[in-house]
């Protein structure tokens, strides 16, 4: 891949203003339901010279307004009947992302992106809304992108990859069975954790569980993460979202449609180091 050359200058100040000015989410249209907006997620601190300007491509290029919701600005979208879940705070910042767009997507609905750049507009995609049996709009899931495990029939999930979608970019209508059974599968799996999670915060942004086949390579990774300067004990996987979204994806799968288009060079051609 071509990575392009790299303006290392900070974004500008009113580029990160109107991302971060979430009393505008209360303006935006909302055609059949769904508001015609682009949630993105940074925990905390720096983006670095790559991130600011692959925001600065989705301010661009998307055709709709982009809100960026940070760690501490998320709670400004609390709602008070459904609260936050008390795990969030001790999530690693990757799992806060993954609960963050469950949250958004259930109780505000609109599109998701990673903050990686992106030369297409997703503004004439909310047509596709007008049926209302479409619930969620997504990329194709590519071989080898699909979680890796059973849903609840017994199904191991890779080999249903054509039937799914993808987790990094999508459009979704809020308050439908299908977002809803993500956002209780989410809390029920959070609530499962929680006094592990508590005993065991997250200390690194990219945090997750110590897994492996067998207890040998559970132990070394274990042992690697303590010396790293980890959480050992930290008990979310890597794929959090991808865990609960994908069984549910294929259960609900007649309710969305694989129709997202894709960048000609992954990422504008822009490398990320994921």
């Amino acid at each position: 891949m071509v990575q392009k050359k790299i303006n290392v200058e900070k974004p500008k100040m009113d580029l990160l203003d109107s991302v971060t000015d979430l009393e505008r989410v209360q303006s935006v249209d909302a055609p059949f339901g769904v508001p015609r907006l682009m949630w993105c997620f940074w925990s905390e601190g720096d983006m670095g010279a790559v991130r600011s300007l692959s925001l600065s491509y989705l301010v661009k290029n998307v055709g709709v307004p982009v809100f960026l919701v940070t760690r501490k600005s998320f709670f400004r979208l609390e709602k008070p009947e459904f609260p936050i879940h008390p795990a969030f705070r001790w999530l690693s910042a990757v799992h806060q992302s993954d609960y963050v767009r469950t949250y958004l997507w259930h109780h505000y609905g609109g599109a998701w992106h990673d903050v990686k750049a992106t030369e297409v507009s997703y503004f004439p995609l909310w047509d596709h809304f007008e049926d209302e049996l479409v619930y969620f709009l997504g990329r194709p899931e590519v071989r080898g992108g699909a979680a890796t495990l059973y849903d609840d029939s017994g199904r191991w999930m890779p080999d249903c990859w054509h039937d799914l979608v993808s987790v990094i970019a999508w459009i979704g209508r809020p308050n439908t069975p299908f977002s809803r059974e993500m956002m209780e599968r989410m809390h029920l799996f959070l609530d499962q954790n929680l006094d592990t999670l508590k005993a065991n915060p997250a200390r690194h942004p990219r945090e997750k569980k110590a897994e492996g086949s067998n207890a040998i390579l559970r132990a070394i990774k274990k042992a690697y993460f303590s010396v790293s300067k980890r959480s050992p004990g930290y008990p979310i996987p890597w794929t959090l979202f991808g865990n609960i979204f994908h069984p549910l994806n294929f259960k609900y799968k007649e309710h969305v449609r694989a129709l997202l288009p894709s960048d000609r060079q992954k990422n504008a051609g822009i490398y990320h180091r994921n």
